[in-house]
C-alpha cells in the first residue's frame, strides 16, 4: 500500500469512532470500559460481542469475530477492504483519493454500470412477463406446482423470457437501449444475416446478482422438454461466475447466523430449500466450485456443507470442492442425498426437516474424500488398496496438524486392514518429497468448560505488556522455559518483544500481520480488563501461575511414564520416579503445595 493510500486509510480510522459505527449495526450498551450488544454475525440472545472504544477493536466471546472498524464493516457489508475504507470515507465526508485513471479503465467503468443497467431492466421486463400478463401464466404454474411461492419469486426476482425472438429487444428498445448494448449485457445474440435476436425465450428467468444485490447475469430454465434446459449468460469481464454464488445476497445474513453455508450445484435446488425454509442455501452455479467462492463465504462463516447430486459429476466435484474449501480455512463437510435425488426433488418429496437430517448427518470433508476414493478403486486386493491409499495421502497432506492427519491414518488403517505404521511412513515421504511441513496445532480460544488458570494468566500477561511492552524482555527467560498452551500466544508475545523501547504497541499494525487465528485470540486478549494496581505484581503473579501449570504437567508426565516402565519391569522406571519427586519437592518449594 502506497504512502497516500495509508495516510488516507488512517484519516478515516481517526475520524471513524468504532462505537458509532457499530451502534449503526447494533444496539450496544456500555459496562464499565466497553460497549456490549448482541453479536450481528451470529444468532444469540445474550450479549457476548464487546466493543471496546479505547484501542479501536471489537471481539465476541460467542462466534470470536473480530477486528477492527475496518474488518466490522468488510463483514457488514460483505465486501472487500478498500470498499470498507471507502465506504467509511463516504460516510465521514473524507474526499477519496483518485488515482489518473486511463481512457480504457474509464470506458470499462462505463460499461459495467450500463451491462448492470440493462440487466435490471431487463429483469423488471421479465418479471412483469411473469407475474402481470398472460403470457407468463404456465411458468407461474409451473413454478406453484415446485413450492415457490409469490414472495420467493418476488425475493429472486423471478421472471418469464416470452416466445419472441424480439420481445426484450423491443420492450427495452423503448427505453432507448440499442441491440449492441443488449448484446453486451448477453441478452441478445446477433443473428446470422445481421441484426439481433432475443437470448432467451420460452423461459423461466432467474437474475444472478454479485454480494451487493447487483444483477450481473441470468440464468433461463426451458419451459417443456427443449434443449438445453437451462441457459446462462456467457462469461464475460463483467460476468465470471467464480467470483459469484447465486443466492448469497439473500442468504448472508442467514449465513452469518448461523455460522454456516450449505452450497448446491444449481439455482432452482438454492431457491427450493429457501422456499421450504432452509435461509442459508448458495448455489455455486454449476460442480466447479472455486477458490474465489470458498474466499467469499470464509468472511462470513466457519463452516460450508457441500450437498451436490449424487451423480458421479456431483460426487467428484464434492472431492475436488473439499480441498479448495479446506485451502481457504473452512471447515467442510459432505451431505449426500438419498436415493439419487438432488437437493431440489429431495427437500420437495420430504420436507425441511428431512433435509437438515441429511445436512447434520454430513460427513467430515477428509473422510467424505477418502470414502470415495474408496469406492472408486478395487480393495479387495493389495493393489488396490495400495493405489487407493497414494490416491488418499495428498488429501492428508491437507490436515491443519498432524494430530489429524494421524486420526485419519488410524481410521484409514482400519478401513483397509492395512497396518497403520506402513500408512503413517507413506505419509511422512510423500510429505518430505513435497516439502510439506505439518503446520502447527492451531486452537480456538477457549469455553469457560476448559479455561485454566494457565491460560488466564497467559492472557493477562499478554495483556499487560500490550500496554507495556517495555516489560516484555524481563519475561522472556521463563516464557521461552514454560512456553504457551496456544501457539498463536507465543506468537503474539513475539511480536510484543519487538516493540522493546516502545511505550505502546501499534495495535492495528499488528493485526496487518498476524494471521486470522492469531488476530482472533489477540482481540480476545484486547478484551480482558487489566486490573488497576503494581503491573510487576501482576507480571509476577502470571509468571508464577504459568511456571506452576508448567511444572504441575512435568511432574504428571515423568510419574506416568515411571508408573509405565515399573509395570513393564523396565528399569529406567526409578530414574522417573526420582525426577518426579525432584519436580514435586520444587512445587512444594516455590508455591508451598
Amino acid at each position: 500500500m502506497s504512502v497516500e493510500a495509508n495516510d488516507f486509510k488512517e484519516q478515516v480510522r481517526n475520524h471513524a469512532n468504532i462505537v458509532e459505527v457499530v451502534s449503526g449495526y447494533v444496539a450496544l450498551k456500555k459496562k464499565g470500559r466497553k460497549h456490549w450488544g448482541c453479536c450481528p454475525f451470529h444468532g444469540e440472545k445474550t450479549p457476548s460481542f464487546t466493543v471496546d472504544e479505547e484501542k479501536g477493536f471489537f471481539y465476541c466471546f460467542g462466534c470470536h469475530e473480530s477486528g477492527d472498524v475496518f474488518k466490522f464493516i468488510m463483514k457488514s457489508e460483505n465486501c472487500g477492504f478498500m470498499d470498507a475504507v471507502k465506504f467509511l470515507a463516504n460516510k465521514y465526508g473524507i474526499p477519496v483519493p483518485e488515482r489518473q485513471k486511463s481512457a480504457a479503465e474509464i470506458a470499462r467503468e462505463q460499461k459495467a454500470k450500463q451491462v448492470v443497467a440493462t440487466n435490471e431492466l431487463a429483469a423488471r421486463f421479465y418479471q412483469a412477463c411473469l407475474t402481470k400478463t398472460p403470457y407468463g401464466k404456465g411458468a407461474l404454474e409451473y413454478l406453484h406446482r415446485r413450492g415457490i411461492t409469490d414472495d420467493i419469486i418476488e425475493a429472486f426476482s423471478m421472471g418469464y423470457a416470452i416466445n419472441s425472438f424480439n420481445g426484450l429487444m423491443n420492450a427495452l428498445g423503448k427505453r432507448g437501449y440499442t441491440a449492441e448494448q443488449l448484446m453486451l449485457a448477453g441478452l441478445a445474440v446477433p443473428g446470422k444475416n445481421g441484426g439481433a435476436y432475443d437470448k432467451f425465450r420460452n423461459r423461466v428467468m432467474i437474475p444472478i446478482k454479485d454480494p451487493r444485490g447487483k444483477i450481473v447475469g441470468f440464468t433461463g430454465r426451458i419451459l417443456g422438454d427443449g434443449m438445453p434446459k437451462y441457459m446462462n449468460t456467457g462469461e464475460t469481464e463483467f460476468f465470471i461466475k467464480r467470483y459469484l454464488l447465486f443466492g448469497l445476497d439473500i442468504a448472508v445474513n442467514e449465513i452469518r447466523k448461523t455460522r454456516q453455508a450449505i452450497v448446491v450445484e444449481g439455482h432452482m435446488d438454492a431457491i427450493s430449500l429457501h422456499a421450504a425454509g432452509v435461509k442459508n442455501a448458495v448455489a455455486s452455479m454449476g460442480t466447479a466450485f472455486a477458490a474465489e467462492q470458498a474466499r467469499l463465504l470464509k468472511r462470513m462463516c466457519d463452516e460450508v456443507v457441500f450437498c451436490y447430486d449424487s451423480d458421479n459429476a456431483g460426487r467428484n466435484a464434492s472431492v475436488r470442492a473439499v480441498s479448495i474449501a479446506r485451502a481457504a480455512g473452512l471447515k467442510v463437510r459432505v451431505a449426500g442425498v438419498p436415493d439419487g435425488k438432488d437437493p431440489d426433488e429431495f427437500i420437495r418429496q420430504h420436507g425441511k426437516d428431512a433435509f437438515l437430517e441429511v445436512i447434520k448427518q454430513g460427513l467430515d470433508g477428509i473422510d467424505y474424500q477418502v470414502e470415495e476414493t474408496i469406492l472408486q478403486n478395487n480393495v479387495t486386493n493389495l493393489a488396490g488398496k495400495v493405489e487407493a491409499v497414494s490416491k488418499i495421502i495428498p488429501f492428508l497432506l491437507e490436515c491443519k496438524n498432524e494430530i489429524e492427519a494421524a486420526e485419519h491414518i488410524r481410521k484409514l488403517a482400519q478401513r483397509l486392514t492395512i497396518d497403520e505404521g506402513l500408512i503413517a511412513e507413506e505419509y511422512r515421504k510423500v510429505a518430505k518429497k513435497s516439502g510439506v511441513q505439518a503446520n502447527a496445532v492451531v486452537q480456538q480460544p477457549t469455553t469457560k468448560a476448559t479455561y485454566t488458570a494457565e491460560q488466564q494468566a497467559e492472557e493477562m500477561l499478554l495483556a499487560v505488556l500490550l500496554e507495556h511492552p517495555t516489560l516484555a524482555l524481563g519475561c522472556q527467560d521463563i516464557v521461552e522455559e514454560v512456553g504457551f498452551v496456544l501457539e498463536a500466544r507465543r506468537q503474539i508475545f513475539e511480536c510484543i518483544l519487538a516493540y522493546e523501547g516502545e511505550q505502546a504497541v501499534d495495535v492495528h499494525q499488528l493485526t496487518e500481520v498476524l494471521e486470522d487465528e492469531t488476530t482472533s485470540v489477540l482481540a480476545g486478549i484486547l478484551s480482558k480488563n487489566v486490573p488497576e494496581g503494581d503491573t510487576y505484581k501482576i507480571i509476577e503473579d502470571c509468571l508464577r501461575q504459568m511456571k506452576k501449570s508448567f511444572l504441575e504437567k512435568e511432574y504428571e508426565k515423568h510419574r506416568l511414564l515411571a508408573d509405565e516402565f515399573e509395570r513393564s519391569g523396565d528399569e529406567r522406571f526409578l530414574s522417573e520416579l526420582m525426577e518426579s519427586q525432584r519436580i514435586k519437592n520444587e512445587i512444594k518449594e516455590l508455591y508451598g503445595s
